[in-house]
């Protein structure tokens, strides 16, 4: 909840704090075990549900009268949620197979990949802010769903202007 409160209404900090939030999810229950590792796990779930609005505004924002092909681009790359559980699937038989002895270790250890893709989020998070100040967008200042670009002279940005 402090998260929430931290990111103030603004999906680049939000999606950074809950990506971040989300590593240290993963690492810890990498590295524990029992009902800690469990409920880790599950937070990194938590953690998603309140990136997906972050990710959707950050990524379409921008393209102009593009937007309703990059939304449904978008839409479309949700593949990734059936690529990844059978790629972690894979990496947890393998990691498995090398340790037999003990049971269920794969699996634990498979969360590597959630790691790497909570990494690549927050990575996203901290540079999507800059890729869209060069686009003339300045999405900290104002969280609105009609921003539109800035107004920009030779010196830099004006204001910002709505539809």
């Amino acid at each position: 909840m402090g998260a929430f409160y931290l990111s103030k209404n603004k999906p680049a900090r939000t999606l950074l704090i809950f990506s971040i939030l989300g590593v240290v999810a993963m690492l810890l229950g990498i590295f524990t075990t029992g009902k800690v590792a469990i409920y880790a796990f599950l937070s990194g779930g938590l953690f998603c549900s309140i990136m997906w609005p972050a990710i959707f505004n950050l990524s379409i924002l921008g393209l102009g009268k593009y937007t309703t092909q990059g939304s449904a681009f978008l839409i479309m790359m949700i593949l990734g949620g059936g690529i990844i559980p059978p790629l972690q699937g894979k990496i947890a038989d393998y990691v498995q197979s090398k340790n037999p002895d003990l049971i269920g270790y794969g699996i634990h250890q498979s969360y590597w990949i959630a790691v790497l893709c909570f990494a690549y989020l927050a990575v996203f998070g901290f540079a999507v802010k800059g890729i869209l100040k060069k686009q003339g967008i300045d999405y900290e200042t104002k969280a609105d769903e009609d921003l539109t670009p800035l107004k920009t002279s030779p010196e830099g940005p004006l204001e910002v202007t709505k539809n």
